[in-house]
Protein backbone atom coordinates (compact mmCIF):
# COMPACT_ATOMS: atom_id res chain seq x y z
CA UNK A 1 0.00 0.00 0.00
CA UNK A 2 1.49 3.40 -1.04
CA UNK A 3 -0.24 5.61 1.14
CA UNK A 4 -3.16 4.38 2.94
CA UNK A 5 -3.13 1.59 5.88
CA UNK A 6 -6.42 -0.03 4.75
CA UNK A 7 -6.50 -2.31 7.56
CA UNK A 8 -6.98 0.60 10.17
CA UNK A 9 -8.23 3.35 8.23
CA UNK A 10 -12.31 3.22 9.56
CA UNK A 11 -10.75 3.31 12.73
CA UNK A 12 -8.29 6.18 12.35
CA UNK A 13 -11.00 8.52 10.59
CA UNK A 14 -12.56 9.34 13.38
CA UNK A 15 -9.26 9.48 15.39
CA UNK A 16 -7.88 11.46 12.89
CA UNK A 17 -10.95 14.26 12.38
CA UNK A 18 -10.99 15.01 16.23
CA UNK A 19 -6.81 15.39 16.68
CA UNK A 20 -5.47 19.06 16.10
CA UNK A 21 -2.81 18.88 13.70
CA UNK A 22 0.18 20.34 14.63
CA UNK A 23 3.10 18.08 13.14
CA UNK A 24 2.77 20.40 9.69
CA UNK A 25 0.78 23.78 9.06
CA UNK A 26 -1.67 23.08 6.74
CA UNK A 27 -3.69 25.71 4.16
CA UNK A 28 -6.90 25.21 3.20
CA UNK A 29 -8.59 25.58 -0.13
CA UNK A 30 -11.52 24.57 -0.47
CA UNK A 31 -14.07 22.44 1.69
CA UNK A 32 -16.91 20.26 -1.08
CA UNK A 33 -19.09 17.64 -0.65
CA UNK A 34 -21.05 15.44 -3.26
CA UNK A 35 -21.03 11.79 -5.39
CA UNK A 36 -19.46 9.97 -7.79
CA UNK A 37 -19.91 7.65 -10.39
CA UNK A 38 -18.55 5.94 -13.54
CA UNK A 39 -18.02 6.54 -16.32
CA UNK A 40 -16.91 4.45 -18.80
CA UNK A 41 -18.32 1.60 -16.48
CA UNK A 42 -17.58 -1.95 -18.41
CA UNK A 43 -18.86 -3.38 -15.58
CA UNK A 44 -21.80 -1.85 -13.25
CA UNK A 45 -21.53 -4.62 -10.75
CA UNK A 46 -17.63 -3.95 -9.87
CA UNK A 47 -16.50 -0.45 -8.57
CA UNK A 48 -12.90 0.79 -9.81
CA UNK A 49 -12.26 -2.33 -12.43
CA UNK A 50 -9.85 -1.59 -14.76
CA UNK A 51 -10.98 0.71 -17.75
CA UNK A 52 -13.50 2.19 -15.74
CA UNK A 53 -13.40 6.20 -15.23
CA UNK A 54 -13.88 7.77 -11.47
CA UNK A 55 -16.18 10.73 -12.02
CA UNK A 56 -16.99 13.27 -9.14
CA UNK A 57 -19.45 16.02 -9.31
CA UNK A 58 -21.03 18.38 -6.04
CA UNK A 59 -21.09 21.51 -4.16
CA UNK A 60 -17.73 23.31 -2.81
CA UNK A 61 -19.12 24.90 0.51
CA UNK A 62 -16.01 26.89 1.41
CA UNK A 63 -13.44 28.15 -0.33
CA UNK A 64 -10.60 30.29 1.46
CA UNK A 65 -7.74 32.33 0.81
CA UNK A 66 -6.09 33.46 -1.17
CA UNK A 67 -9.61 32.29 -3.57
CA UNK A 68 -12.08 35.04 -3.22
CA UNK A 69 -15.94 33.59 -3.19
CA UNK A 70 -19.08 34.90 -2.88
CA UNK A 71 -21.92 32.84 -1.66
CA UNK A 72 -25.03 35.45 -1.38
CA UNK A 73 -24.91 35.64 -4.95
CA UNK A 74 -23.00 32.48 -6.47
CA UNK A 75 -22.77 29.10 -6.34
CA UNK A 76 -19.62 26.86 -6.53
CA UNK A 77 -19.69 23.31 -7.68
CA UNK A 78 -16.55 20.71 -8.38
CA UNK A 79 -16.09 18.16 -10.90
CA UNK A 80 -13.66 15.77 -11.23
CA UNK A 81 -12.99 14.10 -14.89
CA UNK A 82 -10.60 11.91 -16.88
CA UNK A 83 -9.69 9.33 -14.04
CA UNK A 84 -9.44 6.01 -15.68
CA UNK A 85 -8.51 3.15 -12.87
CA UNK A 86 -5.47 1.27 -13.60
CA UNK A 87 -4.97 -1.19 -11.13
CA UNK A 88 -7.45 -3.08 -8.72
CA UNK A 89 -6.14 -4.99 -5.82
CA UNK A 90 -8.34 -6.97 -3.02
CA UNK A 91 -6.93 -7.23 0.85
CA UNK A 92 -9.83 -9.04 2.81
CA UNK A 93 -12.71 -7.29 2.92
CA UNK A 94 -10.73 -3.90 1.61
CA UNK A 95 -10.42 -2.72 -1.95
CA UNK A 96 -7.67 -0.20 -3.39
CA UNK A 97 -8.12 1.25 -6.37
CA UNK A 98 -5.36 3.49 -8.30
CA UNK A 99 -6.03 5.85 -11.28
CA UNK A 100 -4.33 7.75 -13.63
CA UNK A 101 -3.93 11.08 -14.03
CA UNK A 102 -7.59 13.11 -13.82
CA UNK A 103 -8.49 17.07 -13.57
CA UNK A 104 -10.25 18.97 -10.64
CA UNK A 105 -12.25 21.89 -12.42
CA UNK A 106 -14.30 24.62 -9.72
CA UNK A 107 -17.25 26.57 -11.67
CA UNK A 108 -19.01 30.07 -9.95
CA UNK A 109 -22.27 29.96 -11.17
CA UNK A 110 -24.73 33.24 -10.35
CA UNK A 111 -27.56 32.22 -8.13
CA UNK A 112 -29.76 34.46 -10.04
CA UNK A 113 -29.19 34.51 -13.47
CA UNK A 114 -27.12 30.68 -13.33
CA UNK A 115 -28.45 27.13 -13.47
CA UNK A 116 -29.00 25.09 -10.08
CA UNK A 117 -26.67 22.12 -9.96
CA UNK A 118 -29.14 19.00 -10.27
CA UNK A 119 -27.46 15.22 -10.17
CA UNK A 120 -30.85 13.51 -11.37
CA UNK A 121 -30.19 9.88 -11.77
CA UNK A 122 -28.38 7.58 -13.82
CA UNK A 123 -25.79 9.99 -14.75
CA UNK A 124 -24.22 11.12 -16.97
CA UNK A 125 -27.65 12.34 -17.37
CA UNK A 126 -29.28 15.49 -19.25
CA UNK A 127 -28.69 17.58 -15.88
CA UNK A 128 -25.52 15.94 -14.29
CA UNK A 129 -22.14 16.63 -14.91
CA UNK A 130 -23.68 19.66 -17.21
CA UNK A 131 -24.99 21.66 -14.41
CA UNK A 132 -22.15 21.10 -12.48
CA UNK A 133 -19.98 22.48 -15.03
CA UNK A 134 -21.58 25.73 -16.42
CA UNK A 135 -20.83 29.26 -15.11
CA UNK A 136 -17.30 30.62 -14.84
CA UNK A 137 -14.17 27.89 -14.15
CA UNK A 138 -12.18 29.45 -11.25
CA UNK A 139 -9.76 27.02 -10.64
CA UNK A 140 -8.87 23.90 -12.26
CA UNK A 141 -5.85 21.35 -11.83
CA UNK A 142 -4.25 18.28 -12.31
CA UNK A 143 -5.03 15.33 -10.33
CA UNK A 144 -2.56 12.47 -9.94
CA UNK A 145 -1.44 9.58 -7.48
CA UNK A 146 -5.39 9.32 -6.99
CA UNK A 147 -6.00 6.25 -4.90
CA UNK A 148 -9.03 4.93 -3.62
CA UNK A 149 -9.71 2.78 -0.36
CA UNK A 150 -13.29 1.21 0.40
CA UNK A 151 -15.03 -1.75 2.26
CA UNK A 152 -16.75 -4.25 0.56
CA UNK A 153 -18.87 -4.79 3.61
CA UNK A 154 -19.84 -1.00 3.99
CA UNK A 155 -18.88 0.59 0.95
CA UNK A 156 -17.34 3.52 2.48
CA UNK A 157 -14.04 4.21 2.41
CA UNK A 158 -11.22 7.25 1.48
CA UNK A 159 -9.22 8.52 -1.09
CA UNK A 160 -6.07 11.03 -1.91
CA UNK A 161 -4.46 12.21 -4.67
CA UNK A 162 -2.00 15.26 -5.18
CA UNK A 163 -3.52 18.25 -7.09
CA UNK A 164 -0.97 20.44 -9.09
CA UNK A 165 -3.19 23.82 -9.75
CA UNK A 166 -2.45 24.73 -13.73
CA UNK A 167 -5.22 27.34 -14.61
CA UNK A 168 -8.41 29.41 -14.01
CA UNK A 169 -9.84 33.32 -13.50
CA UNK A 170 -8.42 32.75 -9.97
CA UNK A 171 -5.33 31.09 -10.92
CA UNK A 172 -3.03 34.14 -10.90
CA UNK A 173 -3.99 34.75 -7.16
CA UNK A 174 -2.04 31.27 -6.03
CA UNK A 175 1.41 32.42 -5.66
CA UNK A 176 3.73 30.71 -7.59
CA UNK A 177 5.65 28.30 -4.68
CA UNK A 178 2.12 27.02 -3.70
CA UNK A 179 0.93 25.97 -7.15
CA UNK A 180 1.83 22.57 -6.45
CA UNK A 181 1.33 19.95 -4.05
CA UNK A 182 -1.61 20.14 -3.00
CA UNK A 183 -2.98 16.85 -1.47
CA UNK A 184 -6.64 16.25 -2.29
CA UNK A 185 -8.64 14.05 0.29
CA UNK A 186 -11.88 12.30 1.69
CA UNK A 187 -13.82 9.86 2.72
CA UNK A 188 -16.70 8.17 1.41
CA UNK A 189 -19.83 6.60 2.11
CA UNK A 190 -23.17 5.40 1.39
CA UNK A 191 -26.14 7.51 2.23
CA UNK A 192 -30.11 7.35 2.14
CA UNK A 193 -30.15 10.21 -0.34
CA UNK A 194 -28.00 8.82 -3.03
CA UNK A 195 -29.97 9.25 -6.26
CA UNK A 196 -29.92 6.23 -8.55
CA UNK A 197 -26.67 5.55 -10.43
CA UNK A 198 -23.79 7.17 -7.98
CA UNK A 199 -22.11 4.97 -5.61
CA UNK A 200 -20.70 7.03 -2.84
CA UNK A 201 -21.60 10.00 -1.32
CA UNK A 202 -18.06 11.79 -0.62
CA UNK A 203 -17.11 14.87 1.64
CA UNK A 204 -13.36 16.23 1.70
CA UNK A 205 -10.95 19.59 1.28
CA UNK A 206 -8.01 20.67 -0.98
CA UNK A 207 -5.02 21.59 1.54
CA UNK A 208 -1.36 22.43 1.19
CA UNK A 209 1.19 21.52 4.09
CA UNK A 210 3.33 24.12 4.70
CA UNK A 211 6.54 23.92 6.07
CA UNK A 212 6.71 24.65 9.93
CA UNK A 213 9.13 27.28 11.39
CA UNK A 214 12.25 25.67 13.05
CA UNK A 215 12.72 26.98 16.83
CA UNK A 216 15.98 27.34 17.79
CA UNK A 217 16.26 25.21 21.27
CA UNK A 218 19.53 24.51 23.55
CA UNK A 219 20.78 20.38 23.73
CA UNK A 220 19.55 20.52 27.33
CA UNK A 221 16.13 21.27 26.49
CA UNK A 222 16.21 18.87 24.04
CA UNK A 223 17.01 16.31 26.07
CA UNK A 224 14.41 17.18 29.08
CA UNK A 225 11.43 17.53 26.62
CA UNK A 226 11.97 13.85 25.42
CA UNK A 227 12.84 12.11 28.70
Amino acid sequence: MRRLATGLFLTLCAVLVAAPRTAQAQQLLIDYAGFDFEDPNPDPGVFGELGSGYVGVGEVLGVHAPLVANFTDNAYTYFISGATAINRQDFGDYVIVDYGTGTLSIYEDSKSGGTAAVYGQNPPNATSPSTFIDGTLILQGTLSSFQVVFSVLSNAGSYEGRLDLTGGSQFPSIPEDQRQGWTFSGFTGNATNIEPGYVHQVAGQVNLNLPTPARIASWGNLKARYR
